[in-house]
């Protein structure tokens, strides 16, 4: 089951602190979303109020930091490609906060040790 959908404006939404909003009160909540063509991305099954993220605005936020997205992709596949995105994010070759930390105290205990004469 995808994870994300754009939300149709009728649905009524149900968030994880177990509010219950018709769409009109979602949509007074989220006033952009009354723009014309204004898109909104919303999570799936029951609990749909889960997020609730500009469609334009998170694809150009999700591209930032690499996910393959294009300009030629239907909405569903560039949901698709999000979630695909957060399941399997790009390998770094910058050390973690742990290998930080590990080297710092490493170099902490090598540097307290007495000098050779």
């Amino acid at each position: 089951m995808a994870r994300y959908q754009i939300w149709d404006k009728q649905s009524d939404i149900f968030t994880p602190s177990g509010d219950r909003f018709t769409a009109a009160e979602w949509a007074a909540r989220y006033s952009w979303v009354k723009i014309p063509g204004a898109k909104m991305i919303i999570t799936t099954g029951l609990i749909n109020g889960g997020t609730a993220m500009e469609f334009e605005a998170a694809k150009a936020a999700y591209i930032r930091q690499g996910a393959p997205i294009t300009d030629d992709m239907a909405d569903g596949e560039v949901l698709a490609a999000i979630e695909h995105f957060e399941d399997n994010p790009p390998h770094s070759d910058e050390p973690t906060v742990e290998e930080r930390t590990a080297a710092a105290l490493e170099f902490l205990a090598v540097n307290s040790l007495p000098d050779e004469n």
